[in-house]
């Protein structure tokens, strides 16, 4: 077990305490464009997380946030083939943003990145990288195996994968597992009471076993989806975790 966590990483379990905040000599100046709607409930646990990594105490310390959150249609559908875009609707939301005067854009899905680099064409404010953002903690933490709990538009993409670094090597889980990771994302969306859920989710995530006998087990799990951040165990337990929420927000509020 490692006796520290670097700089802007994330909630970790193991009896590694989730960050409390960045230290900070006032208030945050830059005025945080957040692409809501990617889920909605994970949006706005988003928005949450900035405010609790920020540091702040008072109203006016606290970041500036924009939230826009259109009806958007199912990424992980039309990624697979089998929906309407939701591009027309992203790039709306990423110009209101821009003409909204905010000084970064953050869409807290790993998901809708798929669709990052038109987006990034579409306006001139900066559009933070979750993958690239997640691909750095899992350096700076020299974790080289992680296991990658996302959708399975995001597996089948191997969106993360591009940004590893040399040596890092993504691990999925199998079909059946994949099967439950996308029940939990499903039920998160439909509003299910969360506490009831992380309980679960804890358990079922303790109890995972990746890789054929003989191969080395992941040392990490990632939290690759930002529904799944909001099932993040509350206690210690034997996996590693790097949560994608905590990844993002803590770098929009990086100066």
């Amino acid at each position: 077990m490692r006796s520290a966590m670097p700089d802007r990483v994330v909630t970790a379990v193991n009896g590694l305490q989730p960050s409390s905040g960045i230290e900070r000599q006032g208030p945050v100046k830059r005025r945080i464009g957040i692409v809501g709607g990617v889920g909605p409930y994970a949006s706005l646990h988003f928005c949450s997380e900035v405010l609790r990594l920020s540091g702040a105490t008072t109203d006016d310390a606290y970041p500036a946030t924009v939230l826009v959150a259109e009806q958007l249609p199912s990424r992980i559908a039309h990624l697979l083939g089998g929906g309407a875009s939701p591009l027309p609707l992203l790039l709306r939301t990423v110009e209101q943003l821009e003409q909204a005067g905010v000084d970064v854009i953050a869409i807290p899905s790993a998901t809708t990145h798929a669709y990052r680099p038109q987006l990034t064409q579409a306006v001139s404010v900066p559009i933070c990288d979750l993958l690239a953002e997640t691909a750095a903690a899992l350096e700076r933490n020299r974790y080289r195996r992680p296991l990658f709990l996302a959708t399975e538009a995001t597996v089948g993409l191997g969106l993360f994968e591009p940004h590893l670094a040399l040596g890092t090597v993504a691990r999925y889980p199998g079909p059946q597992h994949q099967d439950d990771i996308g029940d939990f994302i499903a039920r998160v969306k439909r509003g299910e009471p969360i506490p009831e859920l992380r309980n679960e989710f804890a358990q079922w995530i303790e109890q995972l076993k990746i890789g054929h006998e003989g191969d080395p087990d992941p040392d990490c799990a990632v939290l690759a989806c930002t529904e799944l951040s909001m099932l993040a165990p509350a206690a210690a337990g034997r996996t590693h975790l790097i949560d994608v929420t905590e990844v993002l927000a803590s770098a929009v509020l990086a100066p």
